[in-house]
């Protein structure tokens, strides 16, 4: 992942001293008055994508969570649906049916969808079964792997396929089935030695590279022909051992230098799942209008990251 250069894009850091906060205010505090803050920045990003839409219809939003990063009020406003799907159960329909008015009629939320398709093979009953019967290293590296392909032949959503003018990718690629597979693994560790534990560590991150790629490619069979694509994730987690390369990044004044230092920096220093995530979809959208966007953004924990968000319409 170190090789992270991508041609025609130019990144625009987000913070600049001639960007002024939308006047607009909703109902819900969905971020649009947040000057700075990452909803803020998400917002303006998809905002930007809806404006180079010849005909916005339909939208949908992955990882919409609770209340979620992306205004859904002011995006229901340009579509006659958005549809908002989270893996997880949210608070996010009891926001809307409070909010009433347009948000209310043309936005739903659907929970508990699969976009692994892990699910549809019980992968983690399976998973949990070999852990806790101490199955040998090697039995569970070539199951983990094995699911690599066994998912391949399956499908999430095809009853969607090109449904969506824009299709929205909200903090997933970092999310997507690593942190829980590695959670649920911590609790057998102590059963395996150090190089046993080694072994199963980079099975899963070989099943969670390949489904990455199957996100976006099930991202991208989504949206209809003339659509657009638009995501953002956590780049770099910014610790004391990297908060200069948010300072270094402000001092570069040429766009060139900037965008020559950031890419850099994403295949130093970025989290694996999320250069991969960008990377492999950057390769899938055309050059024209590609937007490219990066924010520094704070958690509720008091962490720090170098965010990047990317939108384009699909190569022919």
């Amino acid at each position: 992942m170190r090789d992270f250069r991508w041609a025609h894009l130019q990144p625009h850091i987000a913070g600049g001293e001639n960007e002024q906060p939308e006047p607009e205010q909703e109902a819900l505090d969905w971020g649009e008055q947040e000057w700075g803050t990452h909803r803020y920045h998400v917002n303006r990003l998809v905002e930007d994508s809806v404006s180079l839409l010849s005909m916005p219809e339909k939208a949908v939003v992955l990882g919409a969570g609770n209340h979620g990063d992306v205004g859904l009020p002011r995006l229901s406003a340009h579509f006659q649906q958005v549809t908002a799907l989270d893996t997880e159960d949210n608070m996010l329909q009891e926001w809307l049916d409070s909010a009433g008015g347009i948000a209310n009629s043309r936005v739903r939320s659907l929970t508990r969808v699969d976009y692994t398709r892990l699910d549809q093979i019980s992968f983690y009953e399976t998973f949990e079964e070999l852990l806790a019967e101490g199955k040998a290293a090697g039995e569970i590296t070539d199951y983990l792997r094995d699911c690599a392909f066994r998912v391949r032949g399956l499908e999430a959503m095809p009853h969607l396929k090109k449904t969506f003018s824009l299709v929205v990718s909200s903090g997933v690629h970092t999310q997507l089935f690593y942190p829980d597979a590695l959670m649920q693994f911590y609790g057998y560790m102590e059963k395996y030695n150090e190089n046993e534990t080694r072994q199963i560590v980079e099975a899963l991150g070989y099943l969670r590279n390949s489904l990455i790629s199957d996100y976006n490619r099930m991202l991208l069979s989504l949206v209809k022909p003339d659509g657009r694509v638009t995501v953002w994730t956590d780049m770099i987690l910014l610790d004391e051992d990297k908060q200069w390369i948010a300072e270094e990044l402000d001092r570069r004044r040429n766009d060139k230098e900037r965008t020559s230092f950031l890419f850099e920096a994403f295949g130093q220093y970025g989290i694996e799942a999320a250069v991969l995530g960008l990377k492999d979809l950057h390769d899938c959208l055309r050059p024209e209008q590609l937007l490219f966007r990066s924010w520094v953004g704070y958690t509720d924990s008091g962490k720090t990251y170098l965010i990047a968000g990317l939108s384009g319409r699909l190569r022919l």
